[in-house]
């Protein structure tokens, strides 16, 4: 059964169940980390937004399968909440950042 929207558009059970992941739910995207390092060492950050406002997640896991890490080290998470993850990575020298790759958020 679809809901009627604005402009249009329909809301259907499916959309609203992301909204509220039950215990053992998982969300699954893609993230990409660009910037441009004028030394080694800098933070090089950017925010996972979760679909899930109202669980809270038990864990988040990242990869590089869209684009490994070139000029910086291994991505890593942190700061988790209901409403998503950082992402970030440091430079290992002067030049283009770039890492991406697919996300899974436990809940």
């Amino acid at each position: 059964m679809a809901l009627p929207a604005v402009a249009g558009s329909d809301i259907y059970a499916s959309d609203l169940y992301q909204l509220c992941q039950p215990s053992g739910g998982q969300e699954i995207g893609h993230y990409y980390l660009a910037s441009t390092a004028t030394a080694a060492s800098q933070l090089v950050s950017g925010y996972i937004s979760s679909e899930s406002r109202n669980a809270t997640p038990v864990s988040i896991s990242i990869d590089q399968s869209d684009h490994s890490a070139s000029n910086c080290a291994a991505p890593s998470t942190g700061t988790l909440t209901q409403g998503g993850a950082q992402v970030y990575t440091r430079s290992s020298a002067s030049g283009d950042v770039n890492v991406a790759g697919k996300y899974t958020i436990q809940y």
